[in-house]
């Protein structure tokens, strides 16, 4: 009983100590932030035959929409897809035939032509579902580091603050995992104004630019303080 009762009277005196050793650090949020133009446009396209008349209307589109994208340099073996891989075509509550497609298009310039060449054949269901980027995982992984360092940046500052300097990091919670870049949420308003981008072309050529993708990435880290 005397043993035990000198191990918890140590162990008490020990606490303290312990306490003081893991509150020696610091504790910093770092931040991120990068801005990354596109050049991987997802555009959704809409064939309907209730646009039309006629049994083969949905096919006739189709043959119209293919040879105006050849005509416009794209490759629609490569670039062109079925939306809904299941079946060509699907039935609603009117009946009438729809077949969705993807487009992948790598420039803003063939974006607004691709919109101004499909609607001059009546095809002028289309929408940007997506863009981005062929480096992504490479700008993500960019912004990411530079949240650490920004953690670091600000750790050091203050620590010099108080006249200390920071040691090893002793802890990193990196909350971002699966994170994706902001993405276009409107197509229908970016698409009109696609539209009327491409009448200013027409009057006079100036350079195309849709919004950026933002990504933005946050970190928690601890780091030791010395003396």
């Amino acid at each position: 009983m005397k043993r035990l009762l000198i191990a918890l009277v140590a162990l008490t005196f020990a606490l303290p100590v312990f306490a003081q050793e893991e509150e020696n650090y610091i504790q910093v949020n770092g931040t991120s932030e990068m801005e990354i133009v596109p050049n991987q446009f997802y555009l959704s396209i809409t064939l309907d035959e209730g646009d039309t008349k006629g049994k083969q209307a949905i096919e006739l589109q189709r043959k119209q929409m293919i040879a105006v994208l050849k005509t416009l340099g794209i490759d629609t073996e490569k670039q062109l897809t079925m939306a809904d891989m299941s079946s060509s075509y699907f039935k609603r509550g009117t009946s009438l035939s729809i077949a969705k497609y993807q487009l992948l298009l790598s420039t803003t310039e063939q974006v607004v032509s691709v919109y101004d060449k499909l609607s001059e054949i009546g095809i002028s269901d289309i929408d940007i579902s997506r863009v981005s980027h062929t480096d992504m995982e490479q700008f993500k992984s960019k912004c990411r580091q530079d949240a650490m360092k920004n953690a670091k940046a600000i750790a050091t500052e203050l620590a010099t603050a108080v006249g200390q300097t920071i040691g090893s990091c002793i802890y990193i919670y990196d909350s971002n995992r699966g994170i994706t870049p902001s993405y276009y949420n409107d197509g229908i308003m970016l698409m009109r104004s696609v539209a009327k981008i491409s009448a200013e072309m027409a009057e006079e050529p100036t350079p195309v630019e849709f919004k950026k993708i933002t990504i933005n990435y946050s970190v928690t880290a601890k780091f030791r303080l010395n003396e």
